[in-house]
């Protein structure tokens, strides 16, 4: 596990001033919880200057490093991350991001391939597995997918993941 955790991603500029849309990750946290964030690839240290939810999952947020509409632009599609290490609610919780690399086996235990990435739809978590040199897509719904903890894996049964998978 990481102390870098995903929390979100930037979706677009609001506005002129700067503000951007965040699509928050996380079930049980509120984004107004955090001050200090670091935003993509290379974990850009970043201030939240105002927040404001626009509705379950959306944040209206100011950064200090985003003055106007011209570099939000630029702040587009960038994913959100909190250094965990600074927030004691966070040292410990497991969340999906945590298991990328985690192996997808059948009923037998047997190996199918691994997680690589994952997309929060909202209604729907969508899994992104990779199973050799192809990459397939399969729902996370507790009839199809589950995580075992003491497996430190996923498990569905080798006729769903062949049935299901896109």
């Amino acid at each position: 596990m990481s102390n870098i955790l995903e929390i979100g991603k930037i979706v677009r500029p609001h506005g002129i001033k700067g503000a951007v849309k965040i699509i928050s990750y996380l079930e049980d946290a509120d984004l107004s919880e955090f001050k200090q964030i670091l935003i993509g690839k290379n974990l850009e240290k970043a201030n939240i200057t105002k927040i404001s939810m626009l509705n379950n999952d959306a944040y209206l947020v100011y950064i200090d490093i985003i003055p106007n509409i011209e570099i939000a632009e630029q702040y587009r599609n960038q994913y959100v991350y909190i250094d965990r290490s600074q927030y004691k609610d966070f040292k410990d919780k497991i969340y999906l991001s945590d298991l990328i690399g985690a192996p997808v086996l059948d009923e037998n235990h047997k190996k199918l391939g691994e997680l690589v990435d994952f997309d929060d739809y909202g209604a729907s978590v969508i899994l992104q597995i990779k199973a050799g040199a192809v990459s397939y897509s399969l729902p996370f719904v507790e009839d199809i997918v589950t995580y075992d903890d003491k497996l430190n894996a996923f498990v569905t049964t080798k006729q769903k993941f062949e049935d299901l998978r896109v």
